[in-house]
């Protein structure tokens, strides 16, 4: 089934918090995969900035992306800041 929907978080690491950001991302990832509709969720640290994380979604409708913001997993990216494992984080959908 070929995707209809997409959205994408980049999360800029707190300095020296990285590889623990991309642990909690990993984490986030995990659960939100089993989410109705969910076709694809990764983490990817860009090449020449190891302080960017990119997540990416791929869902199968609008209605399930949408569904997904409700989901309890999603309250890790608000934790991130709270914690200073991240220092920005910006939205796409």
């Amino acid at each position: 089934m070929p995707a209809c929907a997409f959205n994408t978080v980049h999360v800029h690491a707190t300095a020296g918090r990285s590889t623990q950001l991309g642990e909690r991302l990993q984490q986030i990832a995990q659960a939100v995969r089993s989410a109705p509709g969910c076709l694809d969720y990764t983490v990817q640290r860009d090449p020449a900035n190891p302080d960017l994380w990119t997540v990416s979604g791929q869902w199968a409708c609008a209605e399930q992306l949408n569904a997904h913001f409700r989901l309890p997993a999603l309250q890790g990216y608000i934790e991130l800041t709270g914690e200073h494992l991240a220092r920005r984080l910006t939205f796409d959908h």
